[in-house]
């Protein structure tokens, strides 16, 4: 087992004194739903005008209570009104609402609505939301941005860059540039591949404590080894989880922990590291209660696009619930010309579920050596990108993405296209029916057919999809699952290691070199920014394998309040601040 100790981790440590699981019956199947990537964004709002100190009188509003409120699809208030007619009327006025009525809902003011925050959000928008001033020229708006700490990598990838060098010194309102923005960034998507979790860790279960002689223990210990070893094998009839037999069990369970231990809901309230239970048991208890849904992430069959179809090929023995996840991108309106991707990886999915795919993750379920549950990462990659840097790292003649269109814009012939435009508009003001008009429509169509022709043209066919880097990619992917670790109350994520990546292969095989580099210090890094913006802790664990062989791994805690709470509003999906270097 190699060491993979970081400088600033802290040492291996036990997990807290209490684990709060999360509620839910037996084998219900599902726990909760597959979190979003990315929200809209808040609407625009324009603030209200002061009233005008005139002698007309002003009816006074103070008094009267709003009955109806606007609410946005987070579940956040908008705007209240008296009447549900009022509230209606404004969401048919698109312009006000800030987009389609159906991003709204009306309810009554002060009613709880269920609030579904994704687990990220662009830093640049929220900039524009909040920025003081009402309108500016585009060039004032990116270099406000920038002041703000905005990344050049976000910059890039929302296409807010291009946009508003395209437009110069063109006056842009807020609302207007939040408009644009939610047409240009890319929509972030991410396919699930998996099955109910319970089957496969019951399984693991009942073949971990096979081999335990329950005489070998105090009487308390050996007690609940021996009926777990004679009631499991029950469990699982033709694939499928025998419901009553488990709710018996987990009523069992807990009878026995109360009586034995003292501990009341054992199942539901978690085993503290001061139980006094050892971890002989606490494992297949943490584990049980994880296949019982009492904690963990088992989504409903329609969740999942299929069943994962790499599973025992890049993942380390001894886990369960494996999964795969692949995440894609819809292009905003300036790069739908653009040429399309397909994943390398099938993943048996439709080549329309793997279309403009940029990274997939491999994970599985694991507790470690302490009694933590987690959401363990097998393994980080990009088919995309992954060739692509390594051919531009290497000086590749024609290696590259395929032209973006929406950089086509900054070019020469888009400027001309531009001044074309200024003039016909100019023209137009004055004199409609100029016969300058003619000529300046025909050069106009000229040019915007040479940049046509060039949109998707450059050193590759391959679209320059977001996250190129393989620190960005990374650090994309773990917060996303730290969200998720978050909503299935596991203690936190943990990643593989070079070591574990590199456990079959020989020291000169370029996927040997590669992993040193992407699970060592690439990680190390993207988990060392995903720490501050989260609040979760970073530390070694040890996990066994499926031949009780024990790995150092990086560990992130996010049981601690202050990391829930800030995972649950959502981390930015880049960090603050930074320049982006080409490559990795």
């Amino acid at each position: 087992m190699k060491d993979i100790k970081y400088a600033h981790m802290v040492d291996i440590v036990p997990p807290l004194e209490a684990q709060e699981y999360a509620a839910g019956g037996v084998v219900k199947g599902v726990l909760k739903a597959l979190p979003k990537i990315l929200g809209k964004g808040k609407p625009y709002m324009e603030k209200l005008a002061a009233p005008k100190k005139t002698g007309e009188k002003i009816l006074d509003l103070s008094k009267a209570k709003p009955s109806y409120t606007v609410y946005d699809e987070a579940g956040l208030p908008i705007k209240d009104f008296k009447t549900q007619k009022a509230a209606r009327d404004f969401l048919r006025d698109d312009a006000r609402a800030g987009g389609p009525a159906n991003m709204y809902t009306v309810g009554k003011t002060g009613a709880k609505v269920k609030e579904e925050t994704p687990a990220m959000f662009w830093r640049s928008r929220e900039e524009i939301y909040n920025a003081p001033q009402e309108a500016m020229p585009a060039q004032n708006w990116l270099g406000y941005l920038k002041a703000r700490g905005i990344r050049a990598n976000e910059l890039d990838d929302s296409s807010l860059e291009p946009f508003l060098k395209s437009l110069g010194n063109k006056k842009l309102s807020k609302k207007e540039l939040l408009k644009e923005f939610d047409e240009i960034a890319p929509t972030l998507e991410v396919v699930p591949l998996g099955k109910g979790a319970s089957e496969q860790t019951l399984t693991n279960i009942y073949k971990g404590m096979k081999n335990l002689d329950p005489d070998a223990y105090d009487p308390k210990i050996g007690g609940m080894i021996k009926y777990l070893k004679g009631s499991m094998p029950g469990l699982i009839e033709n694939n499928k989880i025998n419901v009553k037999a488990a709710e018996t069990i987990a009523a069992n369970v807990d009878d026995y922990m109360l009586k034995n231990f003292g501990m009341k809901n054992a199942l539901e309230e978690g085993i503290g590291s001061g139980s006094g239970v050892p971890f002989i048991l606490k494992r297949p208890l943490v584990n049980l209660a994880s296949a019982f849904n009492k904690r963990g992430i088992s989504y409903g069959p329609k969740t999942y696009a299929r069943q994962p179809n790499y599973g025992g090929q890049q993942t380390l023995g001894g886990g369960d619930n494996t999964q795969e996840f692949l995440f894609r991108y819809k292009p905003g309106k300036l790069r739908t010309s653009e040429p399309k991707y397909e994943y390398a990886h099938d993943f048996g999915v439709s080549a329309t579920k793997r279309e403009n795919a940029f990274v997939h993750v491999r994970t599985s379920d694991r507790t470690d050596e302490f009694g933590r549950r987690m959401l363990f990462v097998e393994e980080i990659q990009s088919d995309m990108h992954q060739p692509i840097q390594r051919a531009l790292r290497a000086g590749e003649k024609g290696a590259g993405y395929a032209t973006r269109a929406d950089k086509v814009v900054i070019d020469d012939n888009m400027k001309h296209l531009a001044g074309i435009q200024s003039r016909i508009e100019d023209i137009l003001a004055v004199n409609p029916k100029s016969p300058a008009l003619k000529k300046l429509y025909q050069e106009r169509e000229k040019v915007r057919k040479i940049v046509e022709e060039n949109i998707g043209k450059g050193g590759g066919s391959v679209p320059q999809g977001p996250f190129q880097r393989s620190q960005d990619y990374m650090e994309f992917v773990s917060k996303y699952l730290t969200r998720m670790a978050k909503d299935g109350n596991y203690d936190g994520v943990g990643f593989s290691s070079s070591a574990i990546k590199n456990r079959s292969l020989q020291p000169n095989d370029r996927s040997y070199i590669g992993n040193l580099a992407a699970y060592g210090p690439i990680l190390k890094k993207a988990l060392q920014n995903i720490q501050k913006k989260s609040n979760a802790k970073l530390m070694e664990s040890v996990i066994l394998d499926d031949k009780q062989r024990a790995w150092r791994i990086p560990f992130l805690s996010i049981k601690d309040p202050v990391a829930q709470e800030t995972i649950a509003k959502g981390l930015p999906l880049y960090k603050k601040g930074g320049i982006a270097k080409k490559g990795r």
